[in-house]
């Protein structure tokens, strides 16, 4: 998932030079432009960039996922050589789940909801403990097509990361589509959350 921006120039073939010099400026501009929200060049996937950058880091990483059901951790193991840092994942959908399974305490959950950014934060603090590894990532939402209310409408999402420092990061999406779309979208703001942590450029 992602948007794809291909270069191309047309002009006389003949001068290859100045064709080249032309894409290598578009280029630059292009990388400028979208900054912090470039993920890859050429065909790399998310779910590889973010291999990349675990691998480079030596870290280790954990999944919890809710409404995404075990996407996350499939994009990721689709990467050969994926379990130098993926160590697990756990589908918790329900919140009998989350709490057995994660540790994240039902009176939160009964006050905040499931779909909340503190269990999100509870959920990835939780999954990076019991894995005992460098962080944990988590996502929380409703994906429809029921169980969204005024409040808390289909397509509202929480993401968490927790790396054992204290401090969690959690962000908040409103995604719009049918079931199978808001799982993608959240998958990939899930994966783009963590890269983007990775690279230290994630407010905390």
């Amino acid at each position: 998932m992602g948007v794809l921006v291909s270069l191309t120039t047309k002009g006389n073939q003949s001068v290859p030079e100045r064709n080249r010099d032309l894409l290598q400026k578009l280029a630059n501009d292009v990388r400028s432009r979208l900054s912090d929200w470039l993920f890859a060049e050429g065909r790399d996937t998310m779910e590889e960039a973010v291999g990349r950058e675990l691998t480079k880091r030596g870290l280790m990483l954990a999944v919890a996922e809710s409404c995404t059901g075990g996407l996350i951790g499939h994009r990721l193991t689709q990467v050969a050589g994926s379990s130098a840092y993926v160590d697990r994942g756990a589908v918790c959908y329900s919140n009998r789940a989350k709490t057995e399974m994660l540790g994240v305490p039902a009176e939160l959950i009964a006050q905040r909801g499931a779909v909340s950014k503190e269990v999100a934060a509870a959920m990835a603090r939780g999954i990076r403990e019991r894995a005992n590894v460098s962080v944990g990532l988590s996502v929380t939402g409703i994906a429809g097509p029921s169980g969204g209310t005024e409040t808390k409408p289909v397509g509202l999402v929480y993401i968490g990361l927790d790396d054992g420092t204290g401090r969690p990061i959690t962000q908040e999406f409103r995604f719009h589509g049918d079931r199978n779309v808001i799982k993608q979208r959240s998958s990939q703001a899930a994966l783009d959350l963590l890269r983007r942590w990775l690279l230290d450029k994630v407010s905390k």
